[in-house]
């Protein structure tokens, strides 16, 4: 290499130089903004699930709640038979037994 040349070859490589800084900041800042994307991401999956963890808590109430809901007619019909029975077997008691 000619001596004359390194101040050409010097400042080509200081231009590079600059380039590369550049081409590194845009890079830093494209991971910066991927990095809050994805923190914001698994803090949004962090409250989803916190609140499908909740949902997932209260559902046994739910579905005991639901079962009661729909047996209570059964169990008020059964209840009015008991009380029928009931009725009957004291009217059948008098007349076995006049007092």
């Amino acid at each position: 290499m000619n001596p004359r040349d390194l101040p050409e070859v010097v400042s080509e490589l200081i231009i590079e130089m600059h380039e590369v800084r550049s081409e590194l900041n845009a890079l830093n800042g494209r991971v910066d903004r991927l990095e809050r994307v994805v923190e914001n991401g698994f803090r949004e999956l962090r409250e989803e699930q916190r609140g499908m963890r909740e949902e997932i808590q209260a559902l046994p109430d739910r579905i005991g709640a639901a079962v009661f809901k729909s047996l209570e007619p059964f169990l008020n019909r059964l209840l009015d038979h008991d009380d029928q029975l009931k009725n009957q077997e004291g009217r059948l008691n008098n007349l076995e037994k006049p007092q």
